[in-house]
């Protein structure tokens, strides 16, 4: 009966940390792999087409510009 209680434990214990593998998210990409023309900016077009929402990319914004500098791009979700 205690090998069925232990066996019964492992077999929790290892599908909890497959999962948690399984759930982690992506690496963000690099800010020089959404800067797309090379100009040291990331804009709006360029955050959308890598996937950041435009409420990240505002937020992330801090001067306004329009446009992420590596500093800003450092505070997307």
């Amino acid at each position: 009966m205690n090998l069925v209680k232990i066996l019964l434990a492992l077999t929790c214990l290892f599908s909890a940390v497959s999962f948690a593998q399984t759930a982690t998210t992506s690496p963000k990409p690099s800010f020089k792999e959404i800067d797309k023309n090379g100009d040291g900016k990331i804009t709006a077009a360029e955050a959308k087409a890598a996937g950041i929402s435009d409420a990240d990319f505002k937020k992330a914004d801090k001067n306004g510009d329009g446009s992420l500098t590596t500093d800003e791009y450092l505070n997307v979700r």
